[in-house]
């Protein structure tokens, strides 16, 4: 068993919604064959702007209630093309929502059996 943190095939699909990109069906349908899985971490929408703060919040002490609520709807909007374009997607995807920062517990959830081989 190992683990790719990361959502490539998602992010491509995202940035290339309208493409019929054989090569990225092909790369799912290979992913999916090993038994693949991508777990999509996500939070709420009425937490993007804590979540956006917390991560640099130098950065954030100086910009205008526009900027932040602008930086708020690109991340929301994100997630919600990452959520359509995993339903489109040969890899198994399970959702996990991160508003409690529960680190460890979401690394348990995602270890357990249940959702890496029975998705």
């Amino acid at each position: 068993m190992f683990f790719v943190l990361e959502r490539f095939h998602l992010n491509h699909r995202v940035a290339f919604p309208d493409s019929n990109d054989i090569d990225i069906a092909t790369l799912e349908k290979q992913l999916s064959e090993l038994g693949a899985r991508c777990i999509l971490l996500t939070i709420s929408d009425d937490r993007a702007e804590e979540r956006i703060k917390s991560r640099n919040p130098q950065e954030w002490a100086n910009k205008s209630n526009e900027d932040m609520q602008q930086a708020c709807q690109d991340l929301i909007d994100t997630q919600n093309r990452l959520r359509a374009q995993s339903a489109k997607s040969a890899v198994s995807t399970y959702e996990i929502n991160t508003d409690l920062k529960d680190w460890n517990g979401y690394a348990k959830t995602i270890m357990e059996e249940q959702i890496l081989f029975k998705l």
